[in-house]
């Protein structure tokens, strides 16, 4: 990865715009994510070993979930870049909706992190299925939407395209609405279980 990073820095390819897209959305992340792995890759093996035990402090549904959670929302940030409307930093200057959602790659994996180390439980996943609800709500099906169901499927010149698009985006906020309603149910569950344990304790 880095004897392509050179590539594209020292030769004539790098000049070219697929070329710088493909280094800002594929290249420079695969490169951090690798050395993050080098740095702390001893700290991750207990945690997949604890993951095929089910020993996690995090539910393997939840974990699935944000698995395919995280799968929708870069196939939806990809549809994006087809499109080339309502497409922000750091693909280009203007900092809008599209530049925020993507911090929720760095809360999931923040989440994780913290999770696997008891220190961010059920409340917090709740909480970021809550907000990003809101946000994909509003932003796509609210009154006042930024990204109306238009702006996805009539730039498309083939209709089934767009529809595909349109419909993608629908699987997503199913899944995070999903997402949202189970873990409200831990969160509950959690809430009674505490509740009993404290009553037994008096």
């Amino acid at each position: 990865m880095a004897a392509v990073l050179g590539l594209f820095i020292y030769s004539p390819l790098g000049s070219t715009p697929r070329a710088e897209l493909f280094v800002k959305l594929a290249l420079f992340p695969a490169l951090v994510i690798s050395g993050l792995f080098m740095w702390k890759g001893s700290h991750l093996r207990p945690v997949i070993h604890d993951l095929r035990k089910g020993d996690h402090p995090i539910p393997q549904r939840l974990v699935g979930l944000l698995v395919i959670i995280s799968l929708f929302g870069i196939g939806h940030h990809i549809d994006h870049i087809i499109r080339g409307n309502h497409v922000g930093w750091p693909l280009t200057p203007e900092i809008n909706a599209f530049t925020f959602s993507l911090l929720s790659y760095p809360f999931i994996t923040l989440g994780l992190y913290l999770g696997w180390r008891d220190r961010a439980g059920i409340p917090y996943w709740t909480g970021l299925f809550f907000v990003s609800s809101l946000l994909i709500g509003y932003v796509h099906f609210g009154p006042s939407a930024i990204e109306p169901p238009a702006d996805i499927i009539t730039v498309y010149e083939n209709a089934l395209v767009g529809w595909f698009a349109f419909a993608w985006v629908v699987g997503f906020t199913i899944v995070l609405v999903t997402g949202l309603v189970y873990s409200s149910l831990l969160l509950i569950r959690q809430s009674k279980g505490a509740a009993i344990t404290s009553s037994r304790g008096e």
